[in-house]
């Protein structure tokens, strides 16, 4: 079934034991799925791809059975997932203005470069160290440094 479905073993096995499929009959120990499994990897793979997490599939699962209702489990999961995918465009627009200014970068220290706080400049939590500065030709510290808007925060990947 693993090779079947393009997914390892151990996938299968990590499945069952989170409740994602159910426990297959064994015969001589061997696990035998039912051809119905193809199809619930395939609900897996797919949500996965849309960022959908593994506890969150499987409340999507457990609200398409038979009296669940798949539709009202997808709205409220897809309207959660919506916010954090474009909290990850902002964050991923940020680094790319970021990425393009240090690319030029011809700074010598951390000190003379406006793309770092400043000496004696409070230090931002990690997700909020991106900044977006006042730039001609250069990345050197000018006097009006611009401090970006605020980050999105990362959005972990289960």
């Amino acid at each position: 079934m693993a090779r079947r479905a393009g997914v390892a073993t151990s996938v299968l096995r990590y499945y069952e034991r989170i409740g994602l499929l159910p426990a297959p009959d064994r015969v001589g120990g061997q696990r035998r799925y039912d051809l119905d499994v193809l199809g619930k990897l395939g609900f897996i793979g797919v949500a996965q791809n849309a960022g959908f997490k593994l506890r969150e599939i499987k409340e999507l699962i457990d609200g398409s059975g038979d009296a669940g209702d798949l539709g009202a489990s997808m709205r409220s999961l897809s309207t959660q997932k919506l916010d954090e995918v474009e909290a990850l465009l902002e964050r991923a627009k940020t680094m790319k203005i970021w990425l393009e200014m240090a690319k030029d970068c011809g700074c010598s220290t951390p000190d003379e470069c406006a793309l770092f706080p400043a000496a004696g400049e409070a230090h931002p939590a990690s997700d909020l160290a991106l900044r977006v500065v006042g730039l001609d030709a250069t990345c050197r510290r000018p006097d009006d440094v611009i401090a970006m808007p605020t980050v999105p925060p990362r959005v972990s990947a289960d």
